[in-house]
C-alpha cells in the first residue's frame, strides 16, 4: 500500500488537514503509475481510493492486486485457493487498507481495469459513492474476458447502491459519465449489520457468550461476528448475515452465474462494515457460523492478518470451494481453527 498524500510536498509548518486534495485525474494517474508494482505476471491491476479521515484530513492510498505473503510462501502463486485465486484484488485491498486509517464511506474509487462484481459488491457495502475507471481499462484483459459481468451485474449493483460510474481520460482531462448518482436517493438495506457496544476489551469467555447470544438472534441462519475498535477505544461487536447485494432481492438471488454470486456473505459484510466506519478489527476475535467462502478467507489472510478463526460448523460452507480453501490454509499452517 502507498499513501499517496504523503508524497505531496507540504510547505513547512502546514498541517496535513490543510493539504490540498488530489484531483480525479491525479488519483487516476497515481493508480496507473502504480500498476508495475503488481506481482501478477499477466493481469496487473491497481486501484486508488480518495477520502477523509475522522478529523477531516484528506487521505489517498493506492494498492495493486497481490498474493498474501503467507499464501505465496506456503502454498504458492500458481495454486488456486478453493475456487478463488490466491490474490487479493486491488479494489478490495484498497478498501480493507482503510481499516483503522480512515473511512471508506462516501469516498471515490479509481481503478485501472473494469472491476469484477465481487469488488463492486464490496464498494456498495462499504459506502463508496463514485467509481472512476481509466478509459484504457475498457479494452484490457478483464474487459475482454468478462465485460458481460461488468455490464450485466456490476453496473446493476452500482445503480441500486447509488454509486456513480465514470470513464476518465487522464491526458485529455475529460470525464465521461456512465452512471450518474441520483440526488436524494438512499439505497435500501433490508438486513443491516448489527453493532453491539462492549465498552472494554473482551475475554475469550465473554466473546463466546456473545456468540451464543447472536446464535439466538439469527435463529439458525448463517452469520459472522467480529470485534472492532473505534478511535475512542470503544469496543464493539459487528455481526451480519448473508444478504442479496444491491440490485437483487431474495427472489432474484439465483440470477448470478457460475463465477459470481449475487449474495454478500456474512464475514465479508462484517469486514466492509468496519471499512465503512474506519474501525479496526481484531484478528483474534472473528467468528463465522459456517466456513467462509474461499474469497473471504484469502482477503482475511491478506489484509487482516488472520491466523486464528472460530467456526461454528466446519462441515458447512456456501460451496465446496470454501471447504477446500479452509483445508489448504489449515494444512499449510496459515490458519488455526477454533470451534
Amino acid at each position: 500500500m502507498l499513501l499517496i498524500n504523503r508524497l505531496i510536498p507540504r510547505p513547512k509548518g502546514l498541517s496535513m488537514s490543510l493539504m490540498p486534495e488530489m484531483s480525479e485525474y491525479e488519483l487516476m494517474q497515481a493508480a496507473v503509475d502504480y500498476v508495475p508494482k503488481s506481482e501478477h505476471p499477466t493481469n496487473k491491476v491497481a486501484a486508488a481510493l480518495g477520502g477523509l479521515e475522522y478529523n477531516g484530513t484528506p487521505f489517498s492510498l493506492v494498492e495493486t492486486n497481490y498474493w498474501p505473503k503467507a499464501i505465496a510462501k506456503k502454498i504458492g502463486r500458481d495454486i488456486r485457493i478453493g475456487n478463488a485465486s490466491g490474490t487479493v484484488h486491488a479494489e478490495t485491498a484498497c478498501l480493507l487498507a482503510t481499516i483503522g486509517n480512515g473511512q471508506a464511506n462516501r469516498t471515490s474509487m479509481y481503478v485501472t481495469d473494469l472491476p469484477c462484481p465481487n469488488c463492486v459488491k464490496n464498494m456498495a457495502e462499504s459506502g463508496v459513492r463514485k467509481l472512476y475507471i481509466d478509459h484504457k481499462g475498457f479494452t484490457k484483459d478483464f474487459a475482454l474476458r468478462r465485460g458481460g459481468h461488468f455490464e450485466n451485474m456490476s453496473l446493476r449493483i452500482c445503480e441500486k447502491a447509488n454509486i456513480g460510474v465514470y470513464k476518465i481520460f487522464r491526458k485529455e482531462k475529460r470525464i465521461e459519465t456512465i452512471l450518474e448518482i441520483q440526488k436524494g436517493f438512499s439505497p435500501v438495506n433490508i438486513k443491516p449489520s448489527c453493532v453491539s457496544v462492549v465498552h472494554k476489551k473482551l475475554s475469550r469467555k465473554k466473546f463466546r457468550d456473545l456468540i451464543e447470544q447472536e446464535k439466538e438472534f439469527y435463529e439458525g441462519r448463517p452469520f459472522a461476528m467480529a470485534l472492532e475498535t473505534s478511535p475512542g477505544k470503544i469496543y464493539n461487536t459487528i455481526s451480519a448475515e448473508a444478504h442479496p447485494c444491491p440490485g437483487y432481492t431474495e427472489q432474484t438471488i439465483e440470477q448470478g452465474d457460475e463465477k459470481y454470486s449475487t449474495i454478500l456473505q456474512p464475514l465479508n459484510r462484517v469486514m466492509m462494515r468496519a471499512v465503512r466506519n474506519g474501525h479496526m478489527i481484531s484478528p483474534h476475535y472473528i467468528y463465522s457460523s459456517h466456513v467462509p467462502t474461499a474469497r473471504e478467507l484469502v482477503d482475511m489472510v491478506g489484509m487482516l492478518g488472520v491466523t486464528k478463526l472460530t467456526i461454528g460448523d466446519v462441515t458447512k460452507s456456501r460451496d465446496a470451494g470454501g471447504l477446500q480453501a479452509l483445508k489448504q490454509l489449515v494444512d499449510a499452517k496459515i490458519i488455526t481453527i477454533k470451534t
